[in-house]
């Protein structure tokens, strides 16, 4: 089963993409798939409790099986992993967390979690790519307004730790 546990973003939030992302690429593998989107709060306190919450549901709803977690950040994936290690002494077998950003507490996690790196020099590289091509437009006697908006993409890379071999 693979769960991704994130806030509930409205679709026009950028954030948001992480959500349909997932469903997304579940479909197209015809994996088994379930959203848990819950309302973190504002703080660290709110944020571990909701955590707490989703970590008593997944026991519950989910005892013995395999479960794939992907964590809408990598600071949410360690408070996972902190309940998790709490309550089983380590890592289960059953589970495999996979947090987002690549920030430094996914490397610096009692169990170092997997995540995916945003690749943001290449994200500034495209972006600077695009200022310079408008700049000189505009530079020009007669210059053409940006028709449509222009949408890069720029891949995403799994960083593989601890929490997902």
């Amino acid at each position: 089963m693979l769960i991704h546990v994130n806030s509930d973003v409205p679709e026009s939030v950028p954030a948001h993409g992480r959500i349909s992302g997932f469903v997304d690429a579940c479909r197209e593998r015809g994996v088994a798939c379930e959203l848990m989107l819950r309302d973190f709060g504002h703080g660290y306190e709110e944020a571990d409790r909701t955590m707490r919450q989703v970590f008593e549901e997944l026991e519950e709803r989910f005892p013995g099986r395999r479960k794939g977690v992907f964590v809408s950040n990598d600071t949410y994936a360690n408070m996972l992993v902190n309940q998790i290690v709490r309550t089983h002494g380590g890592l289960p077998d059953e589970y495999r967390i996979v947090g987002f950003d690549d920030s430094p507490v996914s490397r610096e996690s009692v169990i170092p979690i997997s995540t995916v790196r945003q690749q943001v020099s290449r994200i500034a590289q495209e972006v600077m790519g695009l200022l310079v091509v408008q700049m000189e437009e505009r530079k020009k006697r007669r210059p053409l307004p940006l028709g449509e908006p222009v949408h890069k993409t720029v891949e995403p890379a799994l960083v593989r730790r601890e929490t997902a071999r």
